[in-house]
């Protein structure tokens, strides 16, 4: 990926129109599905450069397919060597960002002129963070609009102290039962908790993305959307242009500013005539 700050001349309305990219819900390949992409979404660039161009040069930019594999949206192959690009959509007149490890398998239709010329006009203050920074979120979310999120990125930490991973996640129910094991382990021999902190390790390692995803289903909120920004920070805004008033777990928030009472809208209490004379 190469870098860029944002959208160049190639994003203006004086040359030729060219309708984007739109997804449509027949032949959405399983890396769409799985990155929560809908039809309807919009794709408007590709590394920070708007993408104006048809399905095949769309897959020649993604890279190459695997031979019988092309039409076959449940595999999502590349050949080896194809680089992960940042993919850039519009849905409901907001922008989003997912990074992709392989080509976008999908069924498309193209944007018509009215649709095009809006997206071209927006796409202008669309800008970007060194590309490098990038990194996806699973956003989970409830029917009560509480929120909470995780990066797909694997974390050196879970293998090597699994408990204060569990710990900084907030996975205070397998965080306990690790330190049951533990504990039995070590008071029945000191080899014994040594192959159970291993073998944890090991687990927690492999499956850490499928615990966080577990945990918030647990906690009864539904995997809502997929994006990439370099920090949770941004992930957060980027989600309350969709709803404003979403609320993320553990997040902390600026204390309101106490009110101050304006003298001028003080009240004075008038006297009776009895006190006016004394």
């Amino acid at each position: 990926m190469n870098d860029t700050s944002a959208m160049g001349d190639t994003a203006g309305i004086d040359q030729p129109l060219k309708p984007f990219l739109k997804l449509e819900a027949r032949g959405l390949g399983l890396a769409a599905r799985s990155k929560k992409l809908k039809a309807g979404d919009v794709l408007v660039a590709i590394d920070g450069e708007v993408f104006t161009g048809d399905a095949e040069m769309l897959a020649l930019r993604m890279g190459r397919p695997v031979a019988d594999q092309e039409d076959n949206p449940e595999v999502d192959a590349t050949e080896e060597g194809v680089t992960a690009h940042l993919l850039s959509f519009s849905r409901d007149g907001n922008f989003f960002h997912v990074i992709f490890e392989t080509r976008l398998k999908a069924g498309f239709e193209s944007t018509d002129a009215d649709e095009t010329i809006a997206i071209l006009a927006a796409v202008q203050k669309l800008t970007f963070a060194p590309l490098d920074t990038y990194q996806n979120f699973e956003v989970f979310r409830d029917v009560r609009k509480n929120a909470a999120m995780h990066s797909t990125d694997l974390e050196e930490i879970a293998t090597y102290a699994p408990v204060l991973w569990m710990l900084n996640h907030r996975l205070f129910y397998p965080m306990v039962a690790v330190g049951i094991v533990y504990g039995i382990t070590f008071v029945a021999h000191w080899s014994i908790f040594v192959i159970s902190y291993v073998l944890v390790s090991i687990y927690t390692k492999r499956a850490q993305i499928d615990l966080l995803r577990s945990y918030k289903l647990f906690e009864d909120k539904f995997f809502w959307m997929v994006l990439a920004e370099p920090g949770e920070a941004e992930a957060r805004d980027t989600c309350r242009r969709f709803v404003p008033d979403l609320r993320f777990q553990f997040e902390s928030l600026p204390k309101a500013k106490p009110k101050t009472r304006d003298a001028t809208r003080l009240r004075v209490k008038p006297q009776k005539s009895g006190q006016a004379a004394r």
